[in-house]
């Protein structure tokens, strides 16, 4: 086995005078109530198009409808009885518990699945603007990921690049599942418009769907499927990791999103056990996957997958080798059974909780300390 460096904890700064202590959520979800909503921010062409076709609604699937997964049961709904439509309700409901000061919004709309690259394009401004106009400028405690046209490589950076000057807009949201890894060059100008900008990716769950969800073909079971997306982001891991995107980009910062963390340190050791072998396959790398890794992935806490329970979030914390690495989440409206901050029941250790709650994010998103009201 490659030995690993741990790194080491650094001793939090106290908030300053008249300040207090933030709450990160690093991941929310507004959903786009119709199609509809977008014509107002669609040219006039790509307007007929969406009114010509009847405004299909790409409503993704990764959360489905009525599943117990989809929205909390006691989150303020529509009148359509679904939740995160409104920003009143979101706001209300997430930033309740009198604890969380900034909220980044993942808008799962799937504009990833029209494989027309200009519609798709289109429709990821759209959505941005959406976005920008309908929620970030409601509250001031709103943040959000930039939606791409992942399809299009060159058309997403010019998204990035188009939203960057917004600093309401605070990285780049990719899904789990796509047509090519990550780490392939062809997405490379992804990551570079993104290092460009000083703007983190996070890959979310979800995908494309151009082709099975899973390496070995189509599972019948929502179950089947959402279990599955662990494999596909360490998949992404090892792509990123192995084809050098981390050597070209060295100030890129990945967050993994709404899939888990306890699965990584095993990932991780093999990872460093076959690098050790094969490491003539790829020069570049100049240090084992883990310190990689550990330098430049984060992952949200929710779900939270046991961590939660007496020393759960101690142990995986040690095994991950760092206290750096975990953000806190809601995953608002999803539904995981345990509440959100129930990961603070998983350690005894304050200081940890502070570190995930706040400054872990704080350092990943530049985020200032908000005043005290």
């Amino acid at each position: 086995m490659v030995d690993t460096v741990v790194t080491p904890r650094k001793k939090l700064a106290e908030p300053a005078a008249g300040t207090r202590a933030a709450v990160v959520d690093c991941d929310t979800h507004p959903i786009l109530p119709s199609a509809r909503d977008l014509l107002p921010y669609l040219d006039e062409y790509w307007g007929d198009q969406l009114i010509g076709a009847l405004a299909p609604y790409y409503d993704p699937s990764y959360h489905p409808r009525g599943s117990n997964i989809a929205q909390l049961p006691d989150a303020r709904t529509d009148d359509n009885g679904r939740a995160a439509t409104r920003v009143e309700d979101f706001v209300a409901d997430v930033f309740a518990d009198g604890r969380t000061d900034y909220a980044i919004l993942n808008c799962l709309y799937a504009v990833q699945q029209m494989h027309q690259p200009r519609r798709e394009a289109a429709h990821a401004r759209a959505l941005n603007d959406w976005i920008a106009h309908e929620w970030l400028a409601q509250d001031s405690r709103l943040r959000a990921s930039i939606v791409v046209p992942q399809g299009t490589p060159e058309l997403a950076a010019e998204e990035i690049d188009h939203r960057a000057g917004d600093d309401r807009f605070v990285q780049v949201l990719l899904l789990g599942q796509s047509e090519l890894l990550y780490g392939r060059q062809i997405n490379w100008p992804i990551w570079e418009a993104a290092h460009r900008n000083g703007l983190p990716v996070t890959i979310h769950i979800g995908g494309v769907f151009r082709q099975a969800p899973t390496s070995v073909g189509w599972p019948t079971s929502y179950l089947e499927w959402y279990v599955g997306q662990q494999s596909n982001l360490e998949a992404q891991i090892n792509s990123i990791v192995s084809e050098g995107v981390l050597q070209k980009y060295p100030d890129t910062k990945v967050v993994v999103s709404e899939v888990g963390f306890k699965w990584l340190p095993p990932f991780v050791w093999k990872f460093d056990k076959l690098w050790k072998s094969y490491r003539p396959d790829m020069p570049w790398l100049d240090r084992a996957p883990s310190e990689l890794i550990r330098d430049h992935f984060r992952f949200t806490t929710a779900p939270s997958d046991g961590a939660e329970q007496a020393g759960g979030l101690d142990t995986a914390v040690e095994r991950m080798g760092s206290d750096q690495m975990l953000v806190f989440s809601s995953d608002y409206p999803h539904h995981h059974t345990t509440g959100p901050h129930t990961i603070a029941n998983g350690t005894s250790d304050p200081e940890l909780i502070e570190r995930i709650y706040r400054h872990n994010a704080w350092d990943l998103y530049n985020l200032a300390v908000p005043a005290d009201e």
